[in-house]
């Protein structure tokens, strides 16, 4: 105890603040006000402490990661540890109950949603996994009958379908809600087809704009603009493609074809 004492460095605050003793149920409506900015004060000195702040069960209390406040990932929707089924592959002898039932491999994920896109990471490295983009075939349904999970949450889009599993199919729902009205907050404008049949709203004072005349080839199953004299890779917002998107399908060769992969043998 000693040594820890001496280890903690001056000014930092080391003692745990309380909460209110007095039963919700006793509190009148005009200290209402008052009570929430205890609360408030509460979880703000919390925050202060690195030991608590830096706790997963924290984090995951108030539903923030590493991605949360980044400003050019936009908006901060809802997020949380989810469960997540494999992509259809099957297993013998695994989850599975009766004849002629699919055995799959469920994975805890920690599942963050933007305005244009969902994706879900490996709690325990925080490696993004897969990112699911909005678009205008973007649905949400909720139960058994439609996901074949009990207390399930299908997401679809053009491309895919990410099942996933709840604690209960309240739970299923404030995921549903969480999601689908962000998405119709934020990102309305890719659940509807645009001129030329763009997924995306025609936007001023673009990068694209400033291309002359450029054509668009492919090298390698690399997409890349070919001006007069460079080739210009535009960043991927504006392609709105994930890094981990394969460039060549079916995947055959592993993730040789996977953009980012691509990216690093050619730099």
């Amino acid at each position: 105890h000693t040594v820890r004492r001496q280890s903690i460095k001056r000014g930092e605050p080391r003692q745990m603040p309380s909460l209110p003793h007095t039963a919700e149920s006793t509190v009148r409506e005009e200290h209402f006000s008052s009570r929430r900015k205890q609360l408030e004060d509460y979880l703000t000195k919390i925050l202060k402490m690195p030991l608590y702040r830096n706790y997963h069960g924290t984090m995951e209390f108030i539903g923030v990661s590493q991605l949360s406040f980044i400003h050019d990932l936009g908006p901060k929707g809802t997020e949380g540890f989810i469960m997540k089924r494999s992509g259809g592959h099957r297993i013998p002898g695994l989850n599975c109950c009766g004849q002629g039932r699919m055995c799959y491999r469920w994975s805890k994920r920690w599942l963050v949603v933007k305005d244009s896109f969902l994706l879900y990471m490996k709690p325990d490295s925080g490696a993004i996994s897969f990112v699911l983009l909005v678009d205008k075939e973007f649905n949400i349904k909720i139960g058994q009958k439609e996901t074949e999970t009990k207390h399930g949450l299908q997401i679809d889009n053009l491309s895919r379908s990410l099942i996933l599993k709840c604690n209960s199919y309240r739970h299923a729902q404030w995921w549903r809600q969480g999601i689908d009205e962000f998405i119709r907050k934020h990102g309305k404008d890719f659940l509807i087809e645009h001129r030329f049949g763009s997924y995306a709203a025609v936007r001023e004072n673009t990068l694209a704009k400033c291309l002359v005349s450029w054509a668009v080839e492919c090298k390698d199953g690399v997409l890349c603009l070919q001006t007069t004299d460079t080739v210009f890779f535009p960043p991927l917002y504006f392609l709105r493609l994930s890094p981990e998107i394969f460039m060549k399908r079916p995947v055959v060769e592993g993730n040789r074809w996977r953009l980012d992969c691509i990216l690093k043998r050619k730099a």
